[in-house]
This record gives C-alpha cells, sequence and structure tokens, in this order.
C-alpha cells in the first residue's frame, strides 16, 4: 500500500521545491485535513544572522516575542532591561496571538509596522487586510487562524527591514488502516542552508487498534527581494507607459503610440512630430463598469473619474456607447502599468469626435452643462431638491443613506445593453424618486379627508389636486408605471404584468441604452414640473 502520506511525501516536496510557486506564504496557524495537521510559526531576524538559525535542530521561538524586561543576573540585584520584543536576538514577530487569560477571546494580530508601511485596510467581514490604492488582497485569515501574506508584499518588507523570516512547521500524520510503518527517521538540510526538516514515524496502540504516526518538524527561510525592487519609495519612482491605439493610416491599420507625456507635441514646442498630448483615445464605455461596481472607492462623475484622493481621470462620457481621454492624460493620471493594461482592453479606433460639453469646456474655457442624460438628471435633482428644501422648509426627496447611496451615483445609460443591468437600473432610479419621496411632510399638506391613500405616488397626487395644479395627471401615469415596472421586473418574476408594462416602456426592442433614456427624460420632466410650481405648492 503507497504510505506517502505517512511519510508526508507531499509535505516534503512542499518545503522542498513549492514556496516560490504560490502567491501567498503561510506564516502562522494551523492547516488540517483528512491526513495532515500542520502548524506554521514565524518570526523576524536580521538577514545576516538567518543561516545561524538553521544551524540548530531547536524549534523554540525563544518565548513569547512580547514587550517586557529582561533581567540579566540576579533576579532582585541584576540590570533590567526593557525590549521590544522581549529579547535581545533582534527577532521580531511577524504575527501576534493575543492571550487575555481567558478573559477575553484570543485573537490574531499583524505587527503594526507591516500594516502601516503598505497602509493596509482591514476588511472584518473577509478577515482580510487590503491594499485599496492597488485592489490587491495582501493578508487572509482563514480556517483555524491560518495567516497568509502576499508574497511580493512580505518580500518587500523583509527588504526594506534586511531581514529574514525564519518559519517553524510542524506536522502531524496519523495512519489508522493498522498497517506497520517501520520506527525510522528522516533527515534533509538543502545546499544553501534554508531548509531543514526531520520526519519521526512510529506506532501506538490506542487500546483500540495499533496505529502508525508521522511527526514532521521543519524550519525555512525566506529573504526579501533586492531593494531596488521593493517598490517602496523611493524605489518606485520610475514609471512605465503603454502604447494606445490613437487611430488608422491609410491602409486602415492601427497607428499606436506611447501615452507617455514627455513623448507627446504640446503647445510649447515639445516632439513637433509625435501626436499631440490631446489626442482623443476612444473606448468601449464598458471600461466604466470597474468602477460602476465598486462605488466605495470609485466616482464616476460628470467627465471624470476620481479613486478617493489617490487620482482622478478626466475623461469624456457624454457621447453614448464610446469614451474617451486625452492621450497624455492617460500617461500622467492613470496611476499605474496595470490600469493602463486595462484602460488598453477597451481601446478602440472610431470615427468619434469629443462631446460638444468637453469641446467648449476644454478648448473654449466655457461653463457648459453635461449634455448626457444621467448627469442632466443628477443635476436636475439636486438643484430641484435643494430649491424645494428653501421654498418650502423641507426636502420634496429625503437624503439617502450612505448605504443607498450608491442607488444615485451609479445611475448611468446603460453600458452592457442587458436586461439585468436595466433591471439594476430601474430599481436605484425608483429608490432615488419613488421611495425618497417625503411622504410625512406630503401628508402634513393635506386639509382633505382621504379613505384610502396609500403609496407615495398617490398622495402626491392628492397634493397636487389640492393645490388646483393642471397637467400634472401624464407625470403621476409616469410615475405609475415606472413603480408597475419596478415590482414586475425586478421585485417579482417576471410575468403577464411586466410583459404589458414593457410595452409601455418600449423594452421590446431590447435597446436599453434608449428606453432607460427615455425613462430619464420622463424623469427629468416631473423634476422641471415640480420646480417650476414651486410657487403654488407653497402657498
Amino acid at each position: 500500500m503507497d504510505k506517502s502520506y505517512i511519510y508526508q511525501v507531499p509535505i516534503r516536496e512542499w518545503i522542498e521545491n513549492d514556496w516560490g510557486k504560490g502567491i501567498f506564504v503561510p506564516v502562522y496557524g494551523s492547516k488540517k485535513d483528512d491526513k495532515w495537521d500542520v502548524f506554521f510559526q514565524s518570526y523576524l531576524i536580521s538577514a545576516n544572522e538567518a543561516e545561524g538559525q538553521l544551524e540548530t535542530d531547536s524549534y523554540d521561538i525563544h518565548g513569547s516575542l512580547l514587550p517586557g524586561i529582561t533581567v540579566y543576573g540576579a533576579w532582585d540585584s541584576g540590570e533590567a532591561v526593557y525590549h521590544k520584543w522581549n529579547n535581545d536576538s533582534n527577532m521580531e514577530p511577524l504575527v501576534i496571538k493575543r492571550d487575555y487569560n481567558g478573559l477575553a477571546n484570543d485573537n490574531i494580530e499583524i505587527v503594526e509596522e507591516f500594516r502601516f508601511l503598505f497602509n493596509l485596510y482591514y476588511n472584518s467581514q473577509s478577515k482580510e487586510y487590503i491594499d485599496l490604492e492597488n485592489d490587491i488582497s495582501v493578508i487572509k485569515i482563514s480556517g483555524d487562524n491560518l495567516v497568509s501574506i502576499h508574497k511580493r508584499y512580505l518580500k518587500s518588507y523583509l527588504a526594506v527591514k534586511n531581514m529574514a523570516l525564519i518559519m517553524h512547521i510542524d506536522s502531524r500524520c496519523v495512519d489508522i488502516t493498522g498497517e506497520n510503518v517501520p520506527t525510522d527517521g528522516i533527515a534533509y538540510r538543502n545546499e544553501d542552508n534554508t531548509i531543514f526538516y526531520t520526519v519521526n514515524t512510529g506506532r501506538c496502540h490506542t487500546g483500540v487498534r495499533q496505529e502508525s504516526f508521522s511527526i514532521l518538524f521543519g524550519k525555512k527561510v525566506l529573504f526579501g527581494c533586492e531593494l531596488k525592487d521593493c517598490n517602496i519609495w523611493p524605489y518606485n519612482e520610475e514609471k512605465h507607459y503603454i502604447d494606445f491605439v490613437i487611430g488608422v493610416d491609410d491602409d486602415g491599420r492601427e497607428i499606436h503610440h506611447t501615452c507617455d507625456p514627455s513623448k507627446l507635441s504640446n503647445y510649447f514646442g515639445a516632439n513637433p512630430t509625435a501626436p499631440h498630448y490631446l489626442t482623443p483615445v476612444f473606448f468601449d464605455s464598458a471600461v466604466l463598469n470597474k468602477y460602476y461596481s465598486k462605488p466605495e472607492i470609485y466616482k464616476v462623475e460628470d467627465c471624470i473619474i476620481r479613486c478617493g484622493t489617490l487620482w482622478s481621470l478626466y475623461i469624456d462620457n457624454q457621447n453614448t456607447g464610446y469614451v474617451s481621454v486625452y492621450l497624455g492624460d492617460l500617461g500622467r493620471d492613470l496611476p499605474s502599468e496595470q490600469e493602463q493594461h486595462y484602460w488598453r482592453g477597451f481601446n478602440k479606433a472610431l470615427d468619434a469626435k469629443l462631446s460638444d460639453t468637453k469641446f467648449r469646456r476644454d478648448f473654449m474655457s466655457l461653463p457648459t452643462d453635461p449634455q448626457s442624460l444621467d448627469f442632466i438628471f443628477k443635476n436636475t435633482y439636486l438643484k430641484i431638491n435643494r430649491q424645494f428644501t428653501e421654498k418650502m422648509g423641507w426636502p420634496l426627496f429625503l437624503e439617502l443613506d450612505e448605504q443607498d447611496l450608491y442607488n444615485f451615483e451609479g445611475l448611468r445609460i446603460p453600458i452592457n445593453n442587458s436586461i439585468v443591468e436595466m433591471d439594476m437600473l430601474v430599481l436605484s432610479l425608483v429608490k432615488v424618486v419613488l421611495d425618497s419621496l417625503n411622504e410625512k411632510e406630503i401628508v402634513a399638506q393635506l386639509t382633505g379627508t382621504y379613505e384610502k391613500l396609500v403609496g407615495s405616488i398617490s398622495k402626491l397626487e392628492a397634493w397636487f389636486q389640492e393645490k388646483q395644479l393642471t397637467d400634472y395627471q401624464d407625470h403621476i401615469k409616469f410615475l405609475r408605471n415606472l413603480q408597475e415596472l419596478r415590482s414586475s421586473g425586478t421585485g417579482h418574476r417576471k410575468g403577464k404584468g411586466y410583459q404589458k408594462i414593457s410595452k409601455v416602456f418600449d423594452v421590446q426592442k431590447e435597446n436599453y441604452a434608449e428606453t432607460f433614456s427615455n425613462i430619464l427624460e420622463n424623469t427629468i420632466s416631473f423634476l422641471n414640473y415640480i420646480g417650476t410650481h414651486l410657487e403654488e405648492l407653497s402657498k
């Protein structure tokens, strides 16, 4: 029978060979499966002293690496010296297990220096430390507090500190088949003296059956990368630039050029034979999906994308179906080569031009309203609600909760022309407009008695009636249709009701960008109706 598992051959192969293949390196905690129970622990020591740690068979981490006082000599008369990590061997922890002596649950912490160096954010739900700037999970805590660290960040940390990571590995295996395994041992040390382990096998009787077991004790060392490759300032100053498609030649072949601003022409005489810094580069509008899908990180606004305060990119998102960016801005503003490659995947040669809005703003220095209906809606919504609040003393639309704000910020002309996106946008629009109507204050304005007045639209209609407004019926009808589109399309299974209401909005065309544009136009018309009748409503 194959006994490779009792001799822990896969574990040994991983120790000997596979350190460099994975993205994440386990540095602390347990990893259990049906064959092996493996425990990892590690510490940092000066890179110059790392090899000496493997000269001994000892697997002691020399006590807890926590702040404390060491007394040299007799405890009552010796010299007492405080050490940050309670040792005089320059050993440091990377992972700290906090023990509260049974007064609270133990927990795992990553040393502050590592977290601060890479400015990591802790996501308590996924138990991950994340580099938000680059959208990379750096530390994962899984299972029985198994801590794994992204190899690039770990090696960069070791490089800047000129330290090495010493890992201790304790792996246990039990064979319950009753097969006898010789009581013997295996020892291994590689030529570089960076790996050492022993495997000891034996047999025992549990009182029920004879069992074979093996115990593996191992040590392994990981050194940092070259300091120049750590990607930490000032070693991250060099920026790389890629080529983008900027047009086609006389034979219809694509023309490519770098986005490096220093290699482009400008209005001051630089690189006169090169394309101009302000050359428009065109992209499928699907390039914006990444930024709309993470509203907690990115904001897609009128002609600009923002990533917190980290970076921003001026764009032209006023046309339907495509987005454009100036060639020089791609190089100047996109923060990394990775981000450039993302945009390059959506790059197209198009017979297109800048929107009138972008042209008037950039080349004529004229303050210009957006021309895309999604931004027209957002501007109108905010303006009317502000004017209404100033006139009435209360807002027509209640402020969205922070966790609902994405419904407003993410409203857009559909990018993917899919029913999924259409449903999501209709749901968001209803939340922003209908579900946010200030029903309490609207009802407070009513003077009549109503037996059945259910829902915000009915209450709004009753208010319009009491104020003797005219020509509001089409707006009320639109709002009811919009509510029905939400209810029959996203709130429930699509059935006959959805088929009926979808004809009202021409959803059957399967041109969702046009359909939702028409919905936004009607919503803007309703908002403007409110704005033009503020005087009557305030009386």
